[in-house]
Parts: structure tokens; sequence; C-alpha cells
């Protein structure tokens, strides 16, 4: 029996249920990339509409010389989410390519087709850019699609976390319908169960601790 399964019984069953409701919908297929952000709360938008999208995983790229994000984020997000910090774009989207994903990176480009013409199918990983610049030139000449919101109003623009939603939400229900929208593997799924249960049980290590002296 694992730490969280053990921890388990010392949660109420509706909190149970809504962990593996949400592990349900989680999708192993899409993840979200953030790179060279001005704005912190642009970041956290951006990852808590992904996150209510079923997203599991994202990858942050900071400003040059702005490390300092990634322990902004975490303290934030890390409870229900996995964080991946970078340093370079080049090194996120060479991790991310080992996975087996395709890069698709949302930008006012030529070249960038109209999000309801790209290509779902298989592993896709998003990318979501400066708010003030867009996507900068390691973006554009490293990813292997572009991708652009049609507007049919007068504002030319929208924000980038509502683009985001919008984005991934398309991504998750077009992928829906080809029938290749992935949830996590069993082995990721039962070790996410395990960390939300420690962390959801108040004095978990002690639990445990004594839990293994009465063995």
């Amino acid at each position: 029996m694992t730490d969280g399964e053990k921890l388990k019984h010392y949660m109420l069953p509706d909190r149970n249920r809504r962990f593996e409701e949400v592990l349900d919908r989680r999708t192993s297929s899409i993840r979200v990339v953030v790179e060279n952000f001005h704005k912190q709360h642009n970041v956290d938008a951006i990852l808590r509409t992904a996150e209510a999208l079923g997203i599991q995983h994202y990858h942050i790229v900071p400003q040059p010389g702005d490390g300092g994000i990634f322990k902004d984020i975490t303290q934030g997000c890390e409870r229900w989410v996995t964080i991946h910090c970078h340093d370079t774009v080049e090194e996120c989207f060479s991790e991310l390519r080992g996975l087996g994903f395709r890069i698709l990176a949302g930008a006012f480009e030529e070249g960038a087709v109209r999000l309801e013409d790209a290509d779902w199918r298989g592993k896709v990983a998003l990318v979501f850019s400066n708010e003030m610049e867009g996507a900068g030139p390691a973006v554009l000449n490293e990813a292997d699609g572009l991708f652009v919101i049609p507007l049919h109003g007068f504002s030319q623009s929208l924000n980038v976390s509502v683009a985001a939603g919008i984005a991934i939400n398309h991504a998750r229900r077009t992928k829906e319908g080809y029938g290749d929208l992935e949830t996590l593997p069993d082995d990721e799924r039962r070790s996410l169960l395990d960390e939300w249960n420690r962390k959801s049980v108040r004095r978990s290590v002690d639990i445990l601790e004594e839990l293994e002296k009465r063995r």
C-alpha cells in the first residue's frame, strides 16, 4: 500500500471522489508552454485556465535573467499541476520533442493558420508568448507550426489568458472528436493521487511515521 492510499482513510469521501474525477479528465496529450512573459498575473491566469481545462503539465521559459519568476509560479500553482522550468526556448522544445510532442505557437505572423485549420492530432504543446511583443525569434524559428485566433469585431487583440483558454479548449474538443485525447498513464495517475493526498492531509508526515511504527 502506498503512502497516498494509507492517507486516503484520513480524508472525507467527497474529497477522494473529487481527486478521482479530476484525474479522469487530465490529459497527457496536450501541454502548455508560457514564454518570455512580462507580467506574473498573466502567467498565473493562463495556468489557472489551463488547469480547469484538464492540463497537467506546464513548461515555463522566463524572460532572460528573470529566474525569480520560477519561485512565484510554483508557490501559487504547484499544488495540483506539474511545472517544468527551462532556461531557453531551445531547451524547452528539445525536451518536448523528446517526449513526442509537436509544438504549435500562437502568433500573428505570416504563415500562421486559423486555429480551426491547425492539425491537432497526436501530442501537441501550445505556446503562448510575451503579452507585449508576442512570440520571439526562437519560438518562430523552432515551432512546428503557428496558429492565430480569428477575430470578428472592432477589437484586434485578446487578453493572453483569454486567448489561451480559447486555444486550449479548441484543441481539447477537437482531439476528443479525433478520438486521440489521451488520459494520464496509470503510473503517473497513481503518483499524483499519492502526492495530492499527502498535500491534503494535515500532519501527513507525522501520520505516516506513526503508521509505520505500528507495523
